[in-house]
C-alpha cells in the first residue's frame, strides 16, 4: 500500500517537530499531542 501525499506531509511535520533544536521540551510534547489528536489517534 502506498502512502498518500497527505500522510507523507504529516510524517514530515511530525519528524521535524520531534527532532528539533529550537523548541523546548514542553512545546514539543504539546505538538505531539495535538498532531496525534488531529489524526484521531490516542496518545
Amino acid at each position: 500500500m502506498q502512502e498518500s501525499n497527505q500522510h507523507k506531509r504529516w510524517n514530515a511535520f511530525y519528524h521535524s517537530a520531534r527532532h528539533n533544536d529550537v523548541l523546548d521540551e514542553r512545546t514539543t510534547l504539546m505538538l505531539h499531542l495535538a498532531s496525534a489528536m488531529a489524526v484521531g489517534c490516542y496518545p
